[in-house]
């Protein structure tokens, strides 16, 4: 069992998510790690890649003075392949959220670093 994680590159609160029906926590905008929430299942060995079905809920956006919503919440649903390599001994699955609504997934050995630099607009390479 690992404990699922998610970092939101968006500028929306994420109201919640999920990976294959295993649910994470929810989380504000421009978070680089969400706290865990247990567990999804790990087989050691499991062939890769995977398809997972990530699920996840962007919170309304309101004006505080006057009470005007600006962003309705907003539900996606994606199936992303949960691509290689896998550490021999993981301890967190990681679901990294990114402004232009693609997820990808990470099995890691350890909390993982951010992959998106909010000052820029690129991706951060995989080490």
């Amino acid at each position: 069992m690992l404990g699922i994680t998610g970092f939101n590159y968006t500028d929306r609160y994420i109201d919640g998510f999920s990976v294959n029906g295993q649910g994470g926590t929810n989380m504000g905008a421009h978070t680089n790690g969400s706290g865990e929430a247990c567990c999804i299942v790990w087989r050691p060995g499991t062939a890769l890649p995977v398809p997972m079905l990530v699920e996840w809920t962007y919170g309304e956006n309101q004006d505080l003075r006057t009470g005007q919503i600006y962003k309705p919440r907003e539900t996606h649903r994606v199936e992303v392949e949960l691509k290689g390599p896998a550490p021999k001994n993981p301890t967190v699955f990681a679901v990294h959220f990114y402004p232009d609504n693609t997820v990808q997934l990470e099995v890691a050995e350890d909390y993982p670093k951010p992959r998106f630099k909010r000052s820029g607009s690129a991706r951060e390479a995989q080490s």
